[in-house]
């Protein structure tokens, strides 16, 4: 009794950490991809385009593939660098912010971001 005691609340904050942190990697994996993605339309979708991209429809792009994101958590940003033209560069910064649900743990929170950059090709 006195060893269950003892070895089963260490095993459990052992086990929610291993869930918590799997949970954040694979968010991290969907804000990558999402990145990618993001960048990829923005990069094809110039304001010369019969559909220019604009941060909003990004945003749009990027949102689907956030499903293990907390609501609220996400921040996308989207920055076209000089401009939404042929031949510069877009850049998507994803950073979610995921709750940490371990007992006993200092940290709140924590957070993963991801960014991507293409050059605008259309």
């Amino acid at each position: 009794m006195l060893e269950m005691a003892v070895v089963l609340p260490t095993f459990f904050l052992f086990l929610f950490g291993i869930f918590n942190f799997a949970i954040v990697l694979f968010g991290y994996s969907n804000a990558t991809y999402a990145c990618r993605a993001g960048a990829r339309y923005a990069s094809l979708h110039s304001t010369s385009s019969l559909a220019p991209s604009s941060s909003a429809i990004v945003q749009g792009i990027v949102t689907p593939y956030l499903v293990a994101a907390p609501s609220g958590g996400v921040t996308v940003t989207t920055t076209w660098s000089p401009g939404n033209t042929v031949g510069s560069t877009v850049t998507v910064f994803v950073k979610i912010v995921y709750p940490i649900g371990v007992p006993l743990w200092s940290m709140q929170q924590i957070s993963v971001g991801s960014t991507a950059q293409r050059t605008i090709i259309n």
